[in-house]
């Protein structure tokens, strides 16, 4: 029985944990916690959202799903502000086969936890130290590193040619919050009927969005998410420090900057039950090696944030662990009884890298910028014409796919007539019309986004 150390207790070390310990490895997970401190004393790493693909995975790597408990995360809705109180460009769409959910990653941590010790894994809760690491990797066929973006990180060499970024592009924040319908009822201005993603993008001050998430307790709450440009009127997070100052700092943003979706949102409450509900933080956007040494030069793979670095912008960080993990487990079952050696673990890693990463990492980068002329000219015909929209929500699902067209003209232009049946000149032509009259209702009455009507 070949033997797997698994250091890290997040989704992704999890899933891969059990699903090898269910077929026919033997694991060691190393975790500074046990199962219930993860639980009950630890805050979400994020809001963990999860399109279809990265749902389908962990089914396949045999982890329950929690559609029976959680609402789905079913539609997609953006509204552009290139700067603040200048509204500009809306659309959204059902997901259909993309949907996903956001599962809080503290009860999947958990359960999966419990799973693996019923299935015979062994659960180590240790604080590992890059001395233990020799030991721990000479006992093992293979040592996976799943330690989040810090920590053990640091023995992945970063790679300087993929990581775009050396400093943090946004200061983070992320509170859960009860009292916003999670029946469907909630931002009927947005994609009514769903409980969709509700992205909110200022040019010149960040970001902030809305998602639907399924709480450790079974609760199903919403995740406000705020990505904050540093100076900007959204970075006014450093002297947070409690879950009423937090509630109180996400309330005033919501409402002063995003008005349209207010009336949905303004008998929401803190979850004052759970003094955890809250983060802040700040992230390098960065790609490291999927390779490694243990001081004494034994070879170690990396997995989810410990590879990759996301910005949470884009929603992808919890799907690409996810996805790596299950590229992870086909690579493992397939290698039989060949080592896992250096030069295996390279190739796995750059296999997951080409497929999938590469085109995420690109994709959330992209968010992070200044529009560009290709990419103004693809949300202005999604503005125009609905099959589009709907194409371009589902992207979420598989980032990868948005190239070549969502930054070269000529790309743009093929897809919008594929999936319209028009000359790509006149569908921009009517989103810059409604561009238009949009301004001219922001100019006259202040607004141009449709509003949300009290619940």
């Amino acid at each position: 029985m070949r033997r797997i150390s698994v250091i890290g207790a997040g989704q992704a070390g999890t899933l891969l944990s059990m699903a090898l310990q269910a077929n026919g490895f033997q694991v060691a997970l190393y975790t500074d916690k046990t199962a219930e401190e993860i639980l009950h004393e630890t805050s979400p790493t994020g809001t963990a959202a999860l399109f279809h693909r990265s749902v389908a995975t962990e089914l396949r790597l045999g982890c329950p799903g929690y559609d029976d408990k959680g609402v789905p995360m079913d539609a997609l809705h953006v509204c552009f502000s290139p700067k603040i109180g200048q509204e500009l460009v809306h659309f959204g769409s059902a997901l259909g086969d993309a949907a996903g959910g956001a599962v809080d990653v503290r009860r999947k941590s958990y359960d999966r936890m419990v799973r693996l010790a019923e299935l015979g894994g062994n659960i180590v809760v240790t604080s590992v130290q890059p001395d233990d690491l020799d030991d721990i990797a000479a006992g093992s066929d293979l040592t996976v590193v799943s330690t989040g973006k810090y920590g053990l990180s640091s023995l992945f060499a970063r790679d300087a040619r993929r990581s775009v970024y050396d400093t943090p592009q946004r200061n983070l924040a992320m509170v859960l919050v009860r009292g916003i319908p999670t029946d469907g009822t909630a931002f009927p201005n947005r994609v009514e009927g769903s409980t969709g993603v509700c992205f909110n993008l200022f040019g010149d001050a960040g970001e902030i969005f809305w998602v639907p998430f399924l709480h450790k307790s079974g609760e199903n709450v919403w995740c406000l998410v705020f990505e904050a440009k540093p100076g900007g009127p959204f970075d006014c997070w450093a002297d947070v420090t409690t879950v009423e100052q937090a509630f109180a700092t996400a309330s005033r943003l919501a409402r002063d900057y995003a008005p349209w979706d207010w009336p949905s949102m303004r008998n929401m409450e803190p979850m004052l039950d759970d003094p955890h509900s809250w983060l802040k933080g700040r992230v390098t956007p960065s790609v490291r090696s999927g390779l490694g040494t243990t001081p004494g030069g034994r070879p170690m793979m990396s997995l989810g944030d410990t590879s990759v670095a996301y910005d949470p912008v884009a929603g992808q960080g919890a799907g690409s662990g996810i996805r790596q993990a299950g590229h992870y487990f086909d690579a493992l079952l397939a290698r039989g009884d060949g080592p896992f050696d250096a030069e295996w673990i390279t190739r796995t890693f750059e296999g997951v890298y080409e497929e999938h990463i590469a085109g995420t990492y690109r994709f959330t980068n992209l968010l992070l910028e200044p529009l560009g002329k290709t990419p103004q000219r693809v949300l202005t015909a999604c503005f125009a014409d609905q099959r589009l929209a709907t194409r371009f929500a589902q992207v979420f699902d598989a980032p990868p796919t948005a190239f070549p067209w969502l930054t070269e003209r000529a790309a743009a232009d093929r897809w919008i007539g594929e999936h319209t049946g028009r000359r790509p000149g006149a569908v921009v032509a009517a989103g810059t019309a409604k561009i238009l009259a949009g301004q001219v209702r922001n100019t006259l009455r202040g607004s141009h986004f449709p509003r949300a009507v009290s619940a």
